[in-house]
């Protein structure tokens, strides 16, 4: 499992892994809808790979876009995948709601929302997990703000400041060597 930074333990089948520090099952590595005998990785790195797309389409079509690759998830204490945008290109992934007023007016103090993962939730809706063959979803008029400038690293948090890493028993497992590619 050379794919992963740390193997913080497990459940029949599947690792609960810290990749590209995302907590994740298996370090992202899939053998879904692969042939057999090979397996899908993440890519080493998804934003480069995001940027490279979306130069590719801007020029390709004339357009300023936004770029997301999109990978599947396991949330804690729920059943089922959702979206996880694992690069990140031409758009601030994150809506910061701090010093702003709710309804009632009170001020917000720790509020900000992951447009990224909530668009690749979206898209992962759409593109399924199985038969589907849907490799690319379009959304127009989003509430997302184009720049260019920011990735993935926007929307991580230290394990130290995340409500559930910070709350994980002590690191098990810490591989050595990486799989070559």
């Amino acid at each position: 499992m050379g794919e992963s930074a740390d193997i913080l333990g497990g459940v029949n089948g599947f690792l609960l892994t810290i990749r590209h520090g995302i907590l994740t099952a298996n370090a992202g590595v899939d053998l879904k809808n692969c042939p057999p005998g090979h397996a899908m990785l993440l890519p080493r790195n998804a934003d480069a790979s995001a940027a490279a797309l979306r130069k590719s389409l801007e020029m390709q079509y004339g357009a300023h876009l936004a770029v997301i690759l999109v990978d599947s998830r396991v949330t804690p204490m729920r059943l089922g995948t959702v979206g996880l945008a694992i690069g990140i290109s031409g758009f601030d992934p994150v809506r910061d709601f701090r010093g702003t007023s709710d309804l009632y007016g009170r001020k917000v103090k720790v509020t900000r929302t992951n447009v990224a993962d909530d668009l690749a939730s979206a898209a992962h809706l759409l593109m399924g997990e199985s038969e589907e063959r849907i490799g690319l979803v379009i959304a127009r008029k989003t509430p997302v703000n184009l720049d260019g400038l920011n990735g993935s690293r926007r929307v991580r948090l230290k394990a130290t400041s995340c409500l559930i890493a910070n709350n994980l028993s002590s690191i098990r497992y810490r591989p050595q060597t990486s799989l070559s590619r």
